[in-house]
């Protein structure tokens, strides 16, 4: 990470003022700083460490609320139907992405869903899901949005349609 001398001026100015506002956490930026001011270019990166280098352009953020919106249509299509069918609750909920391979896709859809409290629906009575899959969806997911989105009334589907999905 390349600093300027006045980028180093004002992050060891708001590391000060995070030394004061944390105490429990002061040493932290206390030590940060130090390499700031001292010009420690090793340890710049370091300040950063909890920020992800990878950003999540608009159109996968869209991605995801797009299968967000797949599967909300799908859990509110079953519960109207749900004394009529034989599909079963835990065929339809949504089951995240995988931690590991589908990391900017799992996080955001924590954030949007745990941190931001939308589509609440899809928690299914948890307070804290985690929407860690374990193993890849995205493509499933796309297969999936194909088919939603050929549909003339994608929030109200039918068993049919909902079972369509289901196995795409």
């Amino acid at each position: 990470m390349n600093l300027t001398k006045k980028d180093r001026i004002i992050l060891s100015n708001q590391l000060k003022i995070l030394e004061k506002l944390y105490p429990d956490e002061a040493e932290y930026y206390a030590n940060h700083r130090k390499a700031i001011e001292y010009g420690f270019r090793l340890h710049y990166s370091w300040i950063a460490e909890h920020i992800d280098d990878d950003e999540m352009s608009e159109e996968e953020c869209k991605e995801v609320l797009d299968i967000l919106d797949m599967y909300r249509a799908i859990t509110y299509s079953y519960k109207k139907i749900r004394s009529e069918t034989n599909i079963d609750e835990n065929e339809i909920r949504f089951r995240g992405f995988d931690g590991n391979n589908e990391t900017k896709q799992f996080s955001y859809t924590n954030y949007f869903i745990n941190d931001l409290g939308r589509f609440k629906e899809l928690k299914f009575g948890s307070e804290y899901p985690d929407f860690n899959s374990h193993c890849p969806m995205i493509e499933k997911y796309r297969r999936m949005l194909t088919i939603w989105n050929s549909y003339t009334d994608k929030f109200n589907l039918s068993e049919e349609q909902i079972k369509e999905l289901l196995k795409a």
